[in-house]
């Protein structure tokens, strides 16, 4: 238990880096751009999966072979399953709530200048579809890509994980 706690806790905070590259990207390309959400939301969750994908081998997972093909089918696999819920969960959500913009303003006597605004239904958009895709990447890494039995020699416990 001592080993899975751990493994979570570092995908968390991998996961957690990843989700602010993905919403950078996702932002810069939808906002800034002004390309279609679907596109941006793909390419924000596929430059998060590359980043993800060699921080968590090592770190994580500990897994210090080099990658072969099957691995990287596989774990293609489980982030093309997560790709497709991420967006679809992403775009059901900005299709059902109301387009709600959170503004920061500042007022002068003559005039008011928008400092900060962001669309509260790409927000929770994102983050719903994140959260799902989050579950589905940890349990299809952990039991699908990098699945080998190891001991992890700090734990005293000596129990194996798959």
């Amino acid at each position: 238990m001592k080993v899975v706690l751990k493994q979570i806790t570092k995908f968390g905070i991998i996961g957690v880096s990843a989700v602010l590259v993905d919403g950078i990207v996702y932002y810069f390309f939808s906002d800034i751009l002004s390309v279609d959400s679907k596109l941006s939301k793909g390419l924000g969750f596929l430059v998060g999966t590359i980043y993800t994908y060699f921080l968590n081998k090592r770190w994580t997972w500990k897994y210090t072979e080099k990658s072969n093909k099957g691995m990287l089918l596989k774990f293609a696999l489980v982030y093309a399953v997560s790709m497709g819920f991420n967006v679809f969960i992403n775009e059901y959500v900005i299709t059902a709530m109301p387009d709600n913009v959170f503004e920061i303003n500042m007022r002068s006597t003559t005039e008011t200048v928008n400092f900060f605004s962001i669309k509260s239904d790409k927000f929770l958009a994102f983050f719903f579809a994140t959260v799902a895709s989050a579950v589905i990447n940890f349990f299809g890494q952990k039991f699908l890509v990098f699945n080998k039995v190891k001991l992890d020699p700090k734990d005293e416990t000596k129990i194996e994980v798959s």
